[in-house]
């Protein structure tokens, strides 16, 4: 990716492309006033008058963002310059400071940026890069670095950082003394690997000898808070000589000015209160209807997958084939009944919600916080009022496990059932919750097809635990208790690394299960824009009869001749196990073939186990059919990434 450089005065261009409030138009076409001042400012004449643009009251802004407005361009205008015969203060260099990103599904590279703009409005000549492009030679030359990381898989690295790695992690990586930086990690509690990228590449940049000069933030799924607090804390460190940084404590937050333009610019006023049109987002979800629901999976089956239709339409939203819906999903009933009861609460009890605003004890448990995983707060504050061994062991560190699973069933409710001398209260409890976060779904439709709704292929999660059933906070809320009556609070969410090839590209596609959701959005819309390219197609399950997902559809393509290969690989319809990566070694002749002549190469599906051995068979396929080294195989796979003809969806 093209690096692209920010500078302090790039604060007066950030208007979003086809703003109902477009800036610049409603501030030109009213015509600027120009204001007389008396004394020595910038734009003096020859008696000492300062004249200063101001916003006309005609203009079409609210009074608080003409009032900021006109305080701006006060700012901006009253450069006082030195009397004549007075020699005037060097102009500062701006200090060099680099933001690198590794970002799988766009998260990172937005933070990078924000980060950039912000650095720029604070002096400094801030330049983002991919860490899929950028060269390890680079980061001899770097004084000031700045990473935003994801955690992807199992605590690997995002699929386009992984050659950087690889060159940082190696024996004949450079000394990087002199490099001062920090680390923002992206991850996700539910695994235990929890922002492990950014941690390795903490501890290697350190042993490469470059000087932290603030503490890694470890950010969860909802990042926004931490993260500003690493970037106020960060940046204040950079403003400090070397020898005095990094040792005192997190500032708190600062509101950013730089945000405060972007929002007068798109038509909203520099404090939190919007008054332009209504926009849906993660924090501002649009309520869908969902208007179909229907079992995907046979009669039979081990496994539950459905598909779901939500209606956008009025929303505005539009999406790209490849992209995630996210959706906000309210906690079982039932699981919420059981919780009261062992709190000895009766539901109505006043608690500060994940917005702090106070909220009956039942609501909040149904849609403000996660009330399913255990926390170790939760596990600490049980411990403390419990002499019970078995919080103790609990809590004993463990490598590869959260914390708790020692602990039968591992969930809150089995904490609460197994330890009910312990009393907490209302407030207490929820003190120890995490907040309720949404769940994504790759989109299985194009929008070419399906402009005004999204198509989902799901998993419902059932299962039984420590004698008691458990479900999928999301999964069965949209297969049990949604209606078409009901609004679902979703929003879209951009998957720019997860794209379609070039319609002569030929495409192999690998996704099992319900890793088959962005591949038949691929290919509806591969067939809606008569691309040329080759298709195939690697799909399994357990059983042909019962886990042929979408099975109509996909034979339709191969009689059409879209689908130009198919294979299917079903692991209990025989003796041995058969999986989608056997029949990548049986073809590899053929897979090699068509790398060769460009083939893009895309994997959706689970992380830990498929997506794994799907790698480690492209690797094979390709020292097979390239009589290739492994060493050169993986070179052959980093070129794949770099040209982004690699391509996962994993999760």
């Amino acid at each position: 990716m093209t690096s692209h450089r920010f500078d302090p005065s790039d604060s007066l261009d950030l208007v979003p492309a086809g703003s109902t409030a477009d800036f610049r138009g409603n501030l030109l076409s009213s015509g600027p006033s120009w204001r007389r001042f008396p004394g020595p400012l910038a734009g003096s004449d020859s008696i000492g008058t300062c004249w200063i643009p101001v916003v006309p009251e005609s203009a079409p802004f609210t009074p608080e963002q003409r009032a900021w407005l006109n305080g701006f361009l006060a700012g901006l205008f009253s450069y006082v310059p030195a009397p004549q015969g007075h020699s005037q203060p060097p102009v500062p260099s701006l200090k060099s400071l680099t933001v690198l990103f590794a970002s799988q599904t766009g998260n990172a590279e937005g933070l990078a940026r924000r980060v950039a703009k912000e650095a720029a409005r604070r002096g400094f000549a801030a330049t983002v890069h991919d860490m899929g492009t950028y060269k390890l030679n680079q980061l001899r030359q770097e004084k000031n670095l700045l990473i935003v990381c994801s955690t992807y898989g199992d605590g690997e690295p995002p699929d386009h950082a992984k050659s950087f790695w690889l060159a940082l992690r190696s024996d004949s990586a450079p000394s990087l003394s002199g490099l001062r930086y920090s680390v923002c990690a992206l991850g996700d509690r539910n695994y235990p690997r929890f922002c492990q990228f950014g941690k390795d590449l903490d501890a290697r940049l350190q042993a490469l000898g470059a000087e932290p000069i603030y503490p890694r933030q470890d950010c969860d799924t909802d990042f926004e808070e931490p993260f500003a607090q690493w970037l106020a804390g960060v940046l204040a460190a950079l403003d400090r000589p070397a020898d005095n940084h990094g040792n005192g404590p997190r500032p708190e937050p600062t509101r950013n000015s730089t945000d405060d333009l972007v929002n007068i610019a798109a038509g909203q006023s520099p404090g939190p209160a919007a008054t332009a049109q209504v926009s849906f987002s993660r924090n501002n979800p649009f309520p869908a209807r969902l208007t179909q629901n229907r079992r995907l999976s046979g009669a039979g089956s081990n496994r539950e997958v459905r598909h779901f239709v939500l209606s956008l339409e009025g929303s505005g939203l539009s999406y790209a084939a490849g992209d995630a819906l996210g959706i906000w999903p309210i906690n079982d009933p039932e699981l919420v009944e059981q919780i009261l009861r062992q709190l000895h609460c009766d539901g109505e009890e006043e608690v500060p919600g994940r917005n702090g605003c106070l909220l009956p004890l039942r609501l909040a448990l149904q849609q403000h916080y996660d009330i399913v995983r255990l926390t170790e707060r939760l596990l600490q504050l049980y411990a403390q009022r419990s002499a019970d061994p078995r919080l103790q062991a609990s809590l004993a560190p463990q490598t590869t496990s959260p914390r708790g699973q020692s602990l039968p069933g591992c969930h809150i409710i089995d904490l609460l059932h197994g330890f009910p001398d312990v009393r907490l209260s209302g407030r207490e409890f929820v003190a120890c919750l995490r907040p309720l976060q949404p769940r994504l779904y790759s989109i299985a439709s194009s929008p070419l097809c399906y402009p005004q709704e999204v198509h989902l292929t799901v998993s419902v999660v059932r299962y039984e635990s420590a004698g008691r059933p458990r479900k999928g906070v999301c999964s069965t809320y949209l297969a049990d208790r949604v209606t078409p009556e009901t609004p679902v609070r979703v929003f879209l969410h951009s998957n720019p690394g997860f794209r379609l090839p070039p319609p002569d590209t030929p495409f192999i596609m690998v996704g099992p299960g319900t890793g088959i959701a962005p591949f038949r959005a691929f290919l509806q819309e591969r067939k809606a824009l008569g691309a040329r390219g080759r298709n195939w197609l690697f799909f399994g399950g357990q059983h042909q009869a019962t886990d042929f997902l979408y099975h109509e559809e996909i034979l339709a393509f191969q009689r059409e001749g879209l689908l130009n290969r198919l294979d299917l690989a079903w692991s209990r319809d025989q003796d041995h196990k058969i999986y989608v990566q056997h029949l990548m070694l049986e073809h590899a002749a053929e897979l090699w073939r068509w790398l060769e002549e460009g083939a893009a190469f895309y994997v959706c599906g689970d992380a830990t186990r498929m997506a794994r051995d799907v790698d480690a068979a492209l690797l094979q396929v390709i020292q097979r059919g390239g009589g290739l080294s492994p060493d050169a195989a993986a070179e052959y796979v980093a070129m794949l990434r770099q040209q982004k003809r690699y391509c996962r969806d994993v999760y």
